[in-house]
């Protein structure tokens, strides 16, 4: 795929704008410019979600698509914890995935449409090492229908845009179509899905006519994916794991979603410290659940939390309150001497820019201001600072 002088000139220009390099036709008159650029410029795009395969000087990456939809090393890496045995990936891909359940599983059968895509794929995998996966060029759902093998797990990561390039959320519209894949469920295999973050749980559970488990992966605070888990023995109230891989003990939150529903909600005023749930709590839906005896909510639409003494093992970030009061700058000015101040807004009229636009207060500094509605459900702002751990 690459030459060892196309290798070198990559390294050698691989902080370059890949656009000039496409247009220094005559300075470089025997290499394919256009074909180095694009391999430039995906490793730039690549170097924070894939940083062991651009450290490989011999990968060739696939086109921009591929590498949108690819998982990140670190997301990857989760999901090979999750398979054992025999393995399908049904929807191929750049094969980041399969490349890290190769680790993990005995063998990796890989299936992709785009036969070009498929053997730059192979390719990759080979460079990698992988010895355990088995390149097949189809549709993961014929492929299926025809096996002999039996597979633990099936991986589908399908895509998630139709034929105009638009984003598709339901599953019948996802390619190929996850729903097709539900009756190869058997007693020995298992669906491993991987969704996107925007997806909603209740629907998800109820399109798949249940779940085993549910993943929201998230790193460095955002929800990078969603996972579910299918067997024969699929419920409507699965457990739904948060995880964070940016921490040691990635495993954050767990509950169920009856749980959550059946939990009565604790209002309050805002008290000494205020807690801001990780986003991956909200995205799993556990508004009331990560409530504890000391830690009550503000408002019912009003995801912040409140306690008087200081809960070190809130899931998400605390701060020490140091005075709050209404839309006035008049209170705010002892406190911040600079006019300087960080935003952040819940359940409030206005964005956080239209907040700092009305207070006439600049941005960053060492204190956060949040704007919501409290318990009364009146607009009120509380003045924090962050706790360190």
């Amino acid at each position: 795929m690459l030459s060892q002088e196309e290798q070198d000139f990559i390294q050698l220009h691989a902080d370059q704008d890949p656009h000039q390099i496409a247009l220094s036709g005559k300075k470089y008159p025997n290499f394919d410019l256009g074909k180095l650029a694009s391999q430039i410029q995906a490793r730039q795009k690549l170097a924070r979600k894939l940083p062991f395969w651009v450290s490989q000087a011999n990968l060739f990456f696939p086109a921009s698509i591929s590498l949108e939809q690819a998982s990140s090393e670190v997301t990857a890496n989760f999901k090979a914890n999750i398979v054992h045995g025999n393995v399908l990936d049904a929807s191929g891909g750049m094969g980041v995935d399969s490349a890290a359940f190769a680790k993990k599983a005995n063998q990796v059968m890989y299936v992709e449409r785009q036969q070009d895509l498929k053997e730059i794929t192979a390719y990759n995998h080979a460079q990698l090492g992988c010895k355990n996966i088995q390149h097949v060029l189809g549709d993961g759902l014929a492929y299926l229908n025809q096996a002999t093998t039996t597979f633990d797990f099936i991986y589908l990561d399908p895509a998630r845009r139709n034929a105009k390039g638009d984003k598709v959320l339901l599953f019948k519209d996802c390619e190929p179509n996850v729903l097709d894949f539900l009756p190869m469920i058997q007693d020995k295999s298992q669906l491993l899905l991987k969704t996107s973050p925007l997806l909603d749980l209740d629907r998800a559970i109820f399109e798949l006519n249940g779940v085993d488990k549910i993943w929201i992966v998230c790193v460095k605070n955002e929800v990078k994916e969603i996972l579910f888990l299918k067997s024969k023995d699929a419920t409507q109230n699965p457990l739904i794991e948060v995880i964070e891989l940016n921490l040691k003990n990635s495993l954050l939150f767990s509950g169920t979603l009856e749980t959550e529903k059946s939990k009565q909600t604790n209002f309050g005023p805002m008290s000494n410290f205020l807690y801001e749930p990780h986003p991956g709590l909200l995205k799993a839906g556990f508004f009331k659940s990560v409530e504890t005896e000391s830690i009550f909510k503000l408002n019912s639409n009003t995801h912040l939390y409140s306690s008087k003494e200081l809960d070190t093992k809130f899931p998400g970030k605390s701060f020490r309150v140091i005075e709050r009061g209404p839309l006035d700058i008049g209170w705010l000015k002892k406190h911040l001497p600079n006019n300087k101040v960080n935003i952040s807004t819940r359940n409030f009229p206005g964005k956080p820019d239209d907040l700092r636009k009305k207070l006439k207060l600049g941005e960053g500094g060492d204190f956060t201001l949040f704007g919501y509605r409290n318990y009364q459900n009146k607009v009120e702002l509380a003045l924090t600072q962050k706790c360190h751990d």
